[in-house]
């Protein structure tokens, strides 16, 4: 698995934060899966003590807003349904940012900079920061894409292509799924066609509630 930054602050606490493109339709449950990884590497093999795992964040950063509810930052943490100031205090935190939220009073101001630096990392964007910290990161990423534009551009590239390849592959079921069921269901009105003209209705009969027997009525008149 490919994480996008991973870091490790100096009180441990450990960082994952993935940029996405496209709403996939599987973030949150794709950020359970990058919980799963990070966690399954935090531990020595054969280690019980899980106290010693790291508290871990996290962090999808999104040109849209998953949830619908026009926010910037959106944050989840395991909570009891029974008793709701109850946390499960387990160290895991996912955070969805959206950079096209409309609530700015909820989140500090240099966050919304950042995300609209990320969405659009310009020269124009980075001058209308405040963020002392964006025109430093700025300055560093405008002298790293002089010696690693073409790679950045080959991963994007690559990313497009694995997109659309799963997208072609989905869409590629789905005709499959559906030009089996129709011909199936040709199959079948075949069958039902041919026992009727040979009133043939005890054998309709079985057909209809043993798929055993209507699969051996196909075979034998070869549908």
């Amino acid at each position: 698995m490919r994480l996008d930054v991973y870091a490790i602050d100096e009180d441990d606490v450990v960082y994952d934060t993935e940029p996405q493109k496209q709403n996939t339709k599987n973030l949150p449950k794709r950020s359970r899966l990058y919980q799963g990884f990070i966690d399954s590497n935090l531990l020595p093999p054969g280690s019980i003590d899980f106290n010693a795992l790291n508290t871990v964040i996290i962090i999808m950063i999104m040109p849209f807003d998953l949830f619908g509810y026009e926010l910037y930052q959106y944050t989840f943490r395991m909570k009891c349904e029974e008793i709701s100031e109850l946390e499960l205090e387990d160290g895991a935190t996912r955070i969805f940012l959206n950079s096209h939220g409309k609530h700015p009073e909820f989140v500090n101001p240099e966050l919304i900079e950042l995300l609209e630096y990320m969405e659009k990392s310009t020269d124009t964007v980075a001058k209308k920061c405040e963020s002392k910290r964006i025109h430093q990161m700025h300055e560093r990423i405008t002298k790293l894409k002089s010696s690693k534009e073409m790679e950045i551009k080959y991963m994007q590239k690559w990313e497009e292509k694995e997109i659309e390849r799963q997208e072609a592959y989905a869409e590629g079921e789905r005709v499959g799924e559906k030009r089996g069921r129709t011909e199936g269901e040709t199959r079948i009105n075949k069958l039902t066609k041919y026992l009727l003209e040979q009133e043939r209705t005890e054998d309709l009969k079985k057909a209809v509630s043993d798929a055993a027997y209507q699969a051996k009525l196909l075979k034998e008149l070869g549908l």
